[in-house]
């Protein structure tokens, strides 16, 4: 099988992978380990960023997959044993840390894939800050793969939440889950919860605790998942972001350009 996880490389390898390091894209994914309920695993955020990362590269050149982050900032989830949480200030250093190492060695196509809700302003803060420092790098990121999908699928794909199947834990995620770890997944233990009155209030952000939403530890309608829906949510990211790769490779990953109309 093709070799494309950065960490199975040996030295030798990497050295002739870099030698054409103006064209070498890191695909840089963030996971995190909190609970689901009972029904799903901690690690949901990272075995599904991950997998998809490792897909997307197999079907592409010069591709490498740095090892998923396993930690996020997940103090929202705390409540339920057991969240493993990094503070905000130590995430944003982290990734910052992954991107110089990244551009240390010469790479300069960085394509970021989140897998978890509280990563997403550190990221966003880390990668900017690194771009400040290095305008010649480029940088793509995914904030939300589930959103992502969920707009790609329609409104007629899910059965719960308004057709979104949105939740952590809910229908979507837990049907990616088992699509790529379906040993992991005890649908029988599954238990809806659905707090529309805080997510489907538009334009208001409610900083909320899952102790304040959920009994369970996660909210959405699980019971809806099927191995099928979860294959089409991961086919349909990994041939996302490989059209998108395979576009920005063409432009040189020159995705800003202004244009005059």
């Amino acid at each position: 099988m093709k070799k494309v996880m950065l960490n199975e490389f040996t030295g030798k390898e990497i050295r002739q992978l870099l030698s054409c390091n103006e064209d070498v894209v890191a695909i840089v994914s963030f996971g995190s380990c909190e609970n689901h309920a009972d029904h799903l695993p901690l690690g949901p955020d990272y075995f599904v960023p991950e997998e998809v990362a490792r897909r997307v590269a197999v079907q592409l050149d010069k591709t490498i997959v740095v090892p998923c982050t396993p930690f996020g900032t997940s103090q929202h989830y705390n409540s339920y044993p057991m969240a493993i949480s990094i503070r905000f200030e130590t995430n944003i250093m982290l990734a910052e840390d992954i991107f110089n190492s990244l551009i240390h060695h010469g790479i300069k196509r960085i394509f970021i894939i989140n897998g978890h809700d509280g990563n997403i302003p550190a990221i966003e803060i880390a990668a900017r800050n690194v771009k400040e420092n290095n305008r010649n790098v480029s940088i793509v990121f995914i904030p939300a793969w589930w959103d992502m999908v969920g707009k790609k699928l329609g409104d007629s794909f899910f059965e719960s939440w308004s057709g979104t199947g949105l939740g952590h834990g809910g229908e979507g995620e837990t049907s990616a889950v088992m699509a790529v770890r379906p040993d992991l997944v005890h649908l029988e233990d599954a238990i809806e919860q659905i707090p529309a009155d805080v997510f489907d209030n538009y334009g208001f952000t409610y900083i909320w605790d899952i102790s304040e939403i959920s009994m369970t530890g996660a909210t959405g309608s699980p019971s809806y998942a099927t191995k099928e829906k979860g294959d089409i949510i991961i086919n349909c990211l990994v041939d996302c972001i490989v059209n998108k790769i395979k576009q920005l490779n063409q432009n040189g990953w020159n995705y800003a350009i202004k244009k005059i109309l």
